[in-house]
Protein backbone atom coordinates (compact mmCIF):
# COMPACT_ATOMS: atom_id res chain seq x y z
CA UNK A 1 0.00 0.00 0.00
CA UNK A 2 2.65 2.54 0.71
CA UNK A 3 4.65 1.49 -1.88
CA UNK A 4 1.81 2.82 -4.45
CA UNK A 5 1.63 6.28 -2.84
CA UNK A 6 4.62 7.46 -4.63
CA UNK A 7 3.93 5.96 -7.89
CA UNK A 8 0.30 8.09 -7.45
CA UNK A 9 2.34 10.95 -6.59
CA UNK A 10 4.89 11.00 -9.52
CA UNK A 11 2.07 10.27 -11.96
CA UNK A 12 -0.15 13.42 -10.73
CA UNK A 13 3.18 15.72 -11.23
CA UNK A 14 3.67 14.12 -14.35
CA UNK A 15 0.91 15.66 -16.03
CA UNK A 16 1.38 19.84 -15.59
CA UNK A 17 5.70 18.76 -16.73
CA UNK A 18 4.11 17.41 -19.73
CA UNK A 19 1.66 20.35 -20.22
CA UNK A 20 5.20 22.93 -19.47
CA UNK A 21 6.93 20.66 -21.68
CA UNK A 22 4.70 20.86 -24.65
CA UNK A 23 3.82 24.86 -24.04
CA UNK A 24 8.08 25.39 -24.05
CA UNK A 25 8.28 23.10 -27.00
CA UNK A 26 5.27 25.09 -29.27
CA UNK A 27 7.62 28.76 -27.80
CA UNK A 28 10.66 27.00 -29.23
CA UNK A 29 9.87 26.84 -32.55
CA UNK A 30 11.50 28.51 -34.95
CA UNK A 31 9.52 31.98 -36.38
CA UNK A 32 9.01 30.83 -39.31
CA UNK A 33 7.68 27.41 -39.14
CA UNK A 34 5.10 29.23 -36.26
CA UNK A 35 3.67 31.46 -38.82
CA UNK A 36 3.78 28.52 -41.36
CA UNK A 37 1.27 26.88 -39.10
CA UNK A 38 -1.16 29.42 -38.44
CA UNK A 39 -1.22 30.34 -42.10
CA UNK A 40 -1.77 26.70 -43.23
CA UNK A 41 -4.64 27.14 -40.05
CA UNK A 42 -6.07 29.72 -41.75
CA UNK A 43 -6.18 28.36 -45.39
CA UNK A 44 -7.42 25.53 -44.00
CA UNK A 45 -10.43 27.06 -43.19
CA UNK A 46 -10.97 29.10 -46.22
CA UNK A 47 -11.30 25.48 -48.55
CA UNK A 48 -13.28 24.18 -46.16
CA UNK A 49 -16.34 25.83 -47.25
CA UNK A 50 -14.88 26.26 -50.75
CA UNK A 51 -14.70 22.45 -50.74
CA UNK A 52 -18.71 21.98 -49.46
CA UNK A 53 -19.57 24.68 -52.32
CA UNK A 54 -17.55 22.54 -54.69
CA UNK A 55 -18.82 19.53 -53.56
CA UNK A 56 -23.03 20.65 -53.78
CA UNK A 57 -21.95 21.76 -57.37
CA UNK A 58 -20.83 18.92 -58.41
CA UNK A 59 -23.19 16.68 -56.78
CA UNK A 60 -26.11 18.47 -56.58
CA UNK A 61 -26.50 21.46 -58.97
CA UNK A 62 -25.00 19.16 -62.11
CA UNK A 63 -25.96 15.84 -61.50
CA UNK A 64 -29.74 14.97 -63.18
CA UNK A 65 -30.80 12.16 -60.27
CA UNK A 66 -29.83 14.27 -57.41
CA UNK A 67 -31.12 18.19 -59.13
CA UNK A 68 -34.48 16.63 -59.95
CA UNK A 69 -34.72 15.23 -56.09
CA UNK A 70 -34.13 18.64 -55.05
CA UNK A 71 -36.55 20.68 -57.15
CA UNK A 72 -38.95 17.63 -57.09
CA UNK A 73 -40.67 18.63 -53.99
CA UNK A 74 -41.04 22.30 -54.85
CA UNK A 75 -44.63 21.45 -56.67
CA UNK A 76 -46.14 20.68 -53.23
CA UNK A 77 -45.98 24.42 -52.44
CA UNK A 78 -48.54 26.53 -52.62
CA UNK A 79 -46.81 29.53 -54.06
CA UNK A 80 -45.44 27.81 -56.45
CA UNK A 81 -48.33 26.16 -57.71
CA UNK A 82 -49.97 29.56 -57.44
CA UNK A 83 -47.77 31.07 -59.45
CA UNK A 84 -47.35 28.23 -62.14
CA UNK A 85 -51.16 28.49 -62.60
CA UNK A 86 -50.97 31.73 -63.45
CA UNK A 87 -48.34 32.04 -65.81
CA UNK A 88 -49.73 29.15 -67.84
CA UNK A 89 -53.18 31.12 -67.58
CA UNK A 90 -50.98 34.49 -68.80
CA UNK A 91 -48.63 32.39 -71.58
CA UNK A 92 -52.09 31.18 -73.34
CA UNK A 93 -53.90 34.20 -72.73
CA UNK A 94 -51.32 36.54 -73.91
CA UNK A 95 -50.05 34.42 -76.83
CA UNK A 96 -54.00 34.06 -78.77
CA UNK A 97 -55.60 36.68 -79.37
CA UNK A 98 -58.85 35.72 -78.29
CA UNK A 99 -60.92 38.47 -78.73
CA UNK A 100 -60.71 38.45 -82.59
CA UNK A 101 -60.90 34.30 -82.96
CA UNK A 102 -64.28 34.57 -80.68
CA UNK A 103 -65.41 37.50 -83.65
CA UNK A 104 -64.67 35.30 -86.26
CA UNK A 105 -66.72 32.71 -85.04
CA UNK A 106 -69.97 35.44 -83.63
CA UNK A 107 -72.51 36.50 -86.39
CA UNK A 108 -72.23 40.61 -86.74
CA UNK A 109 -75.20 40.95 -84.25
CA UNK A 110 -73.42 39.21 -81.33
CA UNK A 111 -70.26 40.64 -81.57
CA UNK A 112 -70.42 42.44 -78.53
CA UNK A 113 -70.20 39.52 -76.94
CA UNK A 114 -66.66 39.01 -77.39
CA UNK A 115 -65.39 40.50 -74.88
CA UNK A 116 -67.77 38.30 -72.33
CA UNK A 117 -67.08 35.23 -73.86
CA UNK A 118 -63.35 36.18 -73.85
CA UNK A 119 -63.01 36.78 -70.25
CA UNK A 120 -64.57 33.43 -69.50
CA UNK A 121 -62.74 31.95 -71.74
CA UNK A 122 -60.15 32.54 -69.65
CA UNK A 123 -61.70 31.77 -66.39
CA UNK A 124 -62.01 28.42 -67.87
CA UNK A 125 -57.96 28.35 -68.97
CA UNK A 126 -57.45 29.91 -65.29
CA UNK A 127 -58.97 26.75 -63.42
CA UNK A 128 -57.59 23.81 -65.86
CA UNK A 129 -54.05 25.59 -65.07
CA UNK A 130 -54.93 25.41 -61.29
CA UNK A 131 -56.39 21.99 -61.75
CA UNK A 132 -53.01 20.61 -62.80
CA UNK A 133 -51.09 22.20 -60.83
CA UNK A 134 -52.61 20.72 -58.06
CA UNK A 135 -52.92 17.22 -59.66
CA UNK A 136 -50.67 14.06 -59.06
CA UNK A 137 -49.86 14.73 -63.00
CA UNK A 138 -48.22 18.16 -62.41
CA UNK A 139 -45.91 15.85 -60.04
CA UNK A 140 -44.35 13.91 -62.68
CA UNK A 141 -44.66 15.81 -65.49
CA UNK A 142 -42.57 18.70 -63.07
CA UNK A 143 -39.78 15.84 -62.27
CA UNK A 144 -40.03 15.09 -66.31
CA UNK A 145 -39.33 18.07 -67.68
CA UNK A 146 -36.32 19.11 -65.33
CA UNK A 147 -34.63 15.95 -65.93
CA UNK A 148 -34.70 16.54 -69.56
CA UNK A 149 -34.01 19.97 -69.37
CA UNK A 150 -31.13 19.40 -67.03
CA UNK A 151 -28.36 18.55 -69.50
CA UNK A 152 -29.57 22.37 -71.06
CA UNK A 153 -29.48 23.72 -67.76
CA UNK A 154 -26.00 22.71 -67.48
CA UNK A 155 -24.65 24.17 -70.81
CA UNK A 156 -26.36 27.42 -69.52
CA UNK A 157 -24.43 27.62 -66.46
CA UNK A 158 -21.69 26.93 -68.39
CA UNK A 159 -22.24 29.16 -71.00
CA UNK A 160 -24.41 28.07 -73.75
CA UNK A 161 -28.14 28.66 -74.63
CA UNK A 162 -30.56 26.56 -75.76
CA UNK A 163 -33.85 26.21 -76.71
CA UNK A 164 -35.47 25.00 -73.79
CA UNK A 165 -33.65 26.48 -71.33
CA UNK A 166 -32.46 30.17 -72.17
CA UNK A 167 -31.02 33.10 -70.93
CA UNK A 168 -31.64 36.41 -71.59
CA UNK A 169 -31.16 39.93 -68.78
CA UNK A 170 -29.64 37.72 -66.68
CA UNK A 171 -32.05 35.30 -66.06
CA UNK A 172 -31.84 31.28 -66.45
CA UNK A 173 -36.13 30.41 -67.54
CA UNK A 174 -37.06 27.11 -67.85
CA UNK A 175 -40.03 26.55 -70.27
CA UNK A 176 -44.05 26.01 -69.90
CA UNK A 177 -44.84 24.43 -73.35
CA UNK A 178 -45.31 21.07 -71.88
CA UNK A 179 -47.70 22.23 -68.99
CA UNK A 180 -49.34 24.36 -71.41
CA UNK A 181 -50.01 21.28 -73.80
CA UNK A 182 -51.62 19.56 -70.97
CA UNK A 183 -53.75 22.59 -69.88
CA UNK A 184 -54.53 22.53 -73.56
CA UNK A 185 -55.79 19.17 -73.72
CA UNK A 186 -57.89 19.84 -70.53
CA UNK A 187 -59.67 22.26 -72.42
CA UNK A 188 -59.58 20.48 -75.65
CA UNK A 189 -62.16 17.52 -73.30
CA UNK A 190 -64.76 20.52 -72.45
CA UNK A 191 -64.60 21.76 -76.20
CA UNK A 192 -62.75 24.64 -76.17
CA UNK A 193 -60.37 24.86 -79.07
CA UNK A 194 -59.39 28.45 -79.07
CA UNK A 195 -56.15 27.36 -77.84
CA UNK A 196 -55.24 24.53 -79.98
CA UNK A 197 -52.60 26.21 -82.38
CA UNK A 198 -50.39 28.27 -79.37
CA UNK A 199 -46.87 27.79 -79.24
CA UNK A 200 -44.86 29.47 -76.52
CA UNK A 201 -42.29 31.75 -77.79
CA UNK A 202 -39.11 30.71 -75.68
CA UNK A 203 -38.61 33.95 -74.07
CA UNK A 204 -38.39 34.43 -70.01
CA UNK A 205 -42.41 35.92 -70.06
CA UNK A 206 -43.58 32.50 -71.35
CA UNK A 207 -41.04 30.72 -68.53
CA UNK A 208 -40.16 30.01 -64.92
CA UNK A 209 -37.50 31.91 -63.98
CA UNK A 210 -35.02 29.53 -62.07
CA UNK A 211 -32.06 31.69 -61.58
CA UNK A 212 -31.75 35.53 -62.27
CA UNK A 213 -28.30 37.39 -61.63
CA UNK A 214 -26.78 40.38 -62.80
CA UNK A 215 -23.73 38.78 -62.22
CA UNK A 216 -24.44 35.40 -64.21
CA UNK A 217 -21.70 35.03 -66.53
CA UNK A 218 -19.34 35.32 -63.18
CA UNK A 219 -21.40 32.36 -61.66
CA UNK A 220 -21.01 30.52 -64.92
CA UNK A 221 -17.01 30.91 -64.26
CA UNK A 222 -17.16 30.03 -60.55
CA UNK A 223 -19.54 27.07 -61.73
CA UNK A 224 -17.07 25.82 -64.13
CA UNK A 225 -14.13 26.16 -61.44
CA UNK A 226 -15.89 24.53 -58.38
CA UNK A 227 -16.97 21.72 -60.36
CA UNK A 228 -13.29 20.88 -61.42
CA UNK A 229 -11.69 21.20 -58.25
CA UNK A 230 -15.16 19.16 -56.36
CA UNK A 231 -13.26 16.21 -55.77
CA UNK A 232 -9.58 17.44 -55.70
CA UNK A 233 -10.05 20.40 -52.94
CA UNK A 234 -11.77 18.03 -49.98
CA UNK A 235 -7.97 16.41 -50.46
CA UNK A 236 -6.45 19.43 -50.62
CA UNK A 237 -8.50 20.57 -47.46
CA UNK A 238 -7.61 17.70 -45.50
CA UNK A 239 -3.35 17.57 -46.30
CA UNK A 240 -3.64 21.51 -45.08
CA UNK A 241 -4.77 20.41 -41.71
CA UNK A 242 -2.58 17.68 -41.39
CA UNK A 243 0.44 19.62 -42.21
CA UNK A 244 -0.74 22.17 -39.73
CA UNK A 245 -0.73 19.79 -37.06
CA UNK A 246 2.12 17.65 -37.82
CA UNK A 247 4.72 20.91 -37.83
CA UNK A 248 2.54 22.34 -34.37
CA UNK A 249 4.80 22.52 -31.58
CA UNK A 250 1.39 22.32 -29.52
CA UNK A 251 -1.20 19.78 -31.59
CA UNK A 252 -4.06 20.32 -29.24
CA UNK A 253 -4.21 23.75 -29.61
CA UNK A 254 -3.71 23.28 -33.29
CA UNK A 255 -6.51 21.25 -33.56
CA UNK A 256 -8.72 23.06 -31.06
CA UNK A 257 -7.59 26.42 -33.41
CA UNK A 258 -8.31 24.69 -36.37
CA UNK A 259 -11.78 23.48 -36.02
CA UNK A 260 -13.21 27.06 -34.07
CA UNK A 261 -12.34 28.41 -37.35
CA UNK A 262 -13.77 25.63 -39.64
CA UNK A 263 -17.36 26.64 -37.02
CA UNK A 264 -16.79 30.21 -38.10
CA UNK A 265 -16.36 29.83 -41.48
CA UNK A 266 -19.51 27.65 -41.58
CA UNK A 267 -21.31 30.38 -39.61
CA UNK A 268 -20.25 33.13 -41.83
CA UNK A 269 -21.79 31.24 -45.08
CA UNK A 270 -24.78 30.38 -42.92
CA UNK A 271 -25.59 33.92 -42.47
CA UNK A 272 -24.57 35.14 -45.74
CA UNK A 273 -27.21 32.54 -46.99
CA UNK A 274 -29.76 34.02 -45.22
CA UNK A 275 -28.68 37.69 -45.83
CA UNK A 276 -28.46 37.23 -49.57
CA UNK A 277 -32.41 36.13 -50.24
CA UNK A 278 -33.47 38.97 -49.43
CA UNK A 279 -31.06 40.85 -52.07
CA UNK A 280 -31.70 38.03 -54.13
CA UNK A 281 -35.56 38.37 -54.37
CA UNK A 282 -35.04 42.08 -54.81
CA UNK A 283 -33.27 41.85 -57.99
CA UNK A 284 -36.15 39.66 -59.30
CA UNK A 285 -38.53 41.51 -62.26
CA UNK A 286 -42.15 42.60 -60.49
CA UNK A 287 -43.61 40.13 -62.37
CA UNK A 288 -42.11 37.47 -60.71
CA UNK A 289 -44.25 35.90 -57.51
CA UNK A 290 -41.93 36.76 -54.63
CA UNK A 291 -43.16 33.96 -52.61
CA UNK A 292 -42.65 31.32 -55.01
CA UNK A 293 -39.12 32.75 -55.82
CA UNK A 294 -38.46 32.47 -52.28
CA UNK A 295 -39.30 28.96 -52.14
CA UNK A 296 -37.48 27.74 -54.81
CA UNK A 297 -34.22 29.73 -53.54
CA UNK A 298 -34.86 27.81 -50.17
CA UNK A 299 -35.33 24.49 -51.76
CA UNK A 300 -32.14 24.30 -54.37
CA UNK A 301 -29.90 25.67 -51.28
CA UNK A 302 -31.83 23.22 -49.05
CA UNK A 303 -28.80 20.55 -49.50
CA UNK A 304 -26.18 22.79 -49.48
CA UNK A 305 -27.33 24.67 -46.39
CA UNK A 306 -28.07 21.38 -44.45
CA UNK A 307 -24.27 20.44 -45.66
CA UNK A 308 -22.85 23.42 -44.32
CA UNK A 309 -24.59 23.10 -40.68
CA UNK A 310 -23.27 19.47 -40.55
CA UNK A 311 -19.80 20.62 -40.87
CA UNK A 312 -20.73 23.30 -38.39
CA UNK A 313 -22.00 20.60 -35.59
CA UNK A 314 -18.85 18.45 -36.46
CA UNK A 315 -15.99 21.30 -36.07
CA UNK A 316 -18.07 21.67 -32.60
CA UNK A 317 -17.36 18.43 -31.28
CA UNK A 318 -13.86 18.65 -32.76
CA UNK A 319 -13.31 21.67 -30.66
CA UNK A 320 -15.02 20.19 -27.52
CA UNK A 321 -13.40 17.36 -27.96
CA UNK A 322 -9.68 18.94 -28.31
CA UNK A 323 -10.74 21.10 -25.32
CA UNK A 324 -11.34 18.35 -23.08
CA UNK A 325 -8.09 17.05 -23.63
CA UNK A 326 -6.19 20.39 -22.44
CA UNK A 327 -4.66 21.66 -19.12
CA UNK A 328 -8.05 23.30 -18.31
CA UNK A 329 -9.21 23.28 -14.38
CA UNK A 330 -12.79 22.03 -15.88
CA UNK A 331 -11.55 20.01 -18.66
CA UNK A 332 -9.04 17.75 -16.27
CA UNK A 333 -12.44 16.88 -14.26
CA UNK A 334 -14.23 15.61 -16.51
CA UNK A 335 -11.40 13.31 -17.99
CA UNK A 336 -10.82 12.49 -14.10
CA UNK A 337 -14.10 11.40 -13.55
CA UNK A 338 -14.58 9.70 -17.33
CA UNK A 339 -10.69 8.04 -16.45
CA UNK A 340 -12.28 6.81 -13.08
CA UNK A 341 -15.19 4.96 -14.58
CA UNK A 342 -12.94 3.56 -16.72
CA UNK A 343 -9.94 2.20 -14.73
CA UNK A 344 -11.88 0.19 -12.46
CA UNK A 345 -11.93 -3.03 -14.51
CA UNK A 346 -8.62 -3.25 -15.95
CA UNK A 347 -7.29 -2.11 -12.62
CA UNK A 348 -8.54 -5.70 -11.85
CA UNK A 349 -6.60 -7.18 -14.39
CA UNK A 350 -3.05 -9.07 -13.65
CA UNK A 351 -1.55 -9.13 -16.72
CA UNK A 352 -3.00 -7.28 -19.92
CA UNK A 353 -4.80 -8.86 -22.46
CA UNK A 354 -2.51 -9.79 -25.99
CA UNK A 355 -4.84 -7.30 -28.18
CA UNK A 356 -4.46 -4.26 -25.07
CA UNK A 357 -1.02 -5.02 -25.76
CA UNK A 358 -1.22 -4.63 -29.09
CA UNK A 359 -2.67 -1.61 -29.22
CA UNK A 360 -0.87 0.31 -26.64
CA UNK A 361 1.89 -0.31 -28.80
CA UNK A 362 -0.06 0.68 -32.38
CA UNK A 363 -1.80 3.80 -30.25
CA UNK A 364 -0.72 5.92 -32.87
CA UNK A 365 -1.02 3.70 -36.48
CA UNK A 366 -4.67 2.98 -35.24
CA UNK A 367 -5.71 6.27 -34.43
CA UNK A 368 -4.43 7.12 -38.03
CA UNK A 369 -6.12 3.93 -39.53
CA UNK A 370 -9.47 4.78 -37.72
CA UNK A 371 -9.32 8.37 -39.59
CA UNK A 372 -8.59 7.27 -42.64
CA UNK A 373 -10.68 4.76 -43.05
CA UNK A 374 -13.72 7.43 -42.04
CA UNK A 375 -12.27 9.75 -44.64
CA UNK A 376 -12.21 6.74 -47.26
CA UNK A 377 -16.07 5.41 -46.40
CA UNK A 378 -16.97 9.44 -47.34
CA UNK A 379 -14.89 9.80 -50.38
CA UNK A 380 -16.59 6.63 -51.53
CA UNK A 381 -20.27 7.55 -50.78
CA UNK A 382 -21.52 9.62 -54.20
CA UNK A 383 -23.74 11.46 -52.31
CA UNK A 384 -22.98 11.63 -48.44
CA UNK A 385 -25.94 12.87 -46.63
CA UNK A 386 -25.63 15.22 -43.33
CA UNK A 387 -26.66 12.78 -41.12
CA UNK A 388 -24.08 9.90 -42.95
CA UNK A 389 -21.72 12.56 -41.92
CA UNK A 390 -22.47 12.51 -38.75
CA UNK A 391 -22.79 8.63 -38.09
CA UNK A 392 -19.08 8.75 -40.05
CA UNK A 393 -18.33 11.55 -37.36
CA UNK A 394 -19.92 9.55 -34.37
CA UNK A 395 -18.03 6.24 -35.31
CA UNK A 396 -14.59 7.54 -36.02
CA UNK A 397 -15.06 8.96 -32.10
CA UNK A 398 -15.93 5.80 -31.11
CA UNK A 399 -12.88 4.32 -32.32
CA UNK A 400 -11.06 6.47 -30.99
CA UNK A 401 -12.37 6.02 -27.93
CA UNK A 402 -12.17 1.97 -28.67
CA UNK A 403 -8.47 2.97 -29.35
CA UNK A 404 -7.94 4.66 -25.92
CA UNK A 405 -9.75 2.53 -23.44
CA UNK A 406 -7.92 -0.91 -24.60
CA UNK A 407 -4.73 0.82 -24.58
CA UNK A 408 -5.09 2.96 -20.90
CA UNK A 409 -6.25 -0.92 -20.04
CA UNK A 410 -2.56 -2.30 -21.36
CA UNK A 411 -1.23 0.53 -19.40
CA UNK A 412 -2.42 0.04 -15.76
CA UNK A 413 -1.67 -3.84 -16.27
CA UNK A 414 2.34 -2.88 -16.70
CA UNK A 415 1.84 -0.32 -14.19
CA UNK A 416 0.33 -2.98 -11.78
CA UNK A 417 3.28 -5.67 -12.44
CA UNK A 418 5.72 -2.72 -11.79
CA UNK A 419 4.33 -2.24 -8.36
CA UNK A 420 4.29 -5.73 -7.97
CA UNK A 421 7.93 -5.85 -8.34
CA UNK A 422 8.58 -3.29 -6.37
CA UNK A 423 6.85 -4.71 -3.03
Amino acid sequence: MTSNEPSTSSSLDAAPADNGAAAAGAHELPLWRRILVGFLVVLGCILVPLSVLGVWVHSTLLDTDQYVATVGPLVDQPAVQEAVAARLTNALVQNTDLESKIEDLLPDRAQALAPTIAAGAEQAVAAAATRIVESDQFETLWKEVNRRAHGRIVAVLQGEGTDTVSTKNGEIVLQLQPFVDEVKDQLDDRGITLFDDVKLPANARNGIVIFSSEDLRSAQGAVDLLDTVALILPIVTFLVFAAAVLLSGNRRRTVLRSALGVALAMGIILTAFNLGRTPYLNALPDTVNRAAAGDVYDQVLSFLKLSVRTVFWLAIIVAIGAWLAGAGHLAVRIRGAVKSGLDRTPAEVGAPAPVAGFVARSKTALRVLVIALGGVVLVLLNHPTPLAVLVIAVLVLVGLGLVEVFGRGADMGSSDQAVGAGT
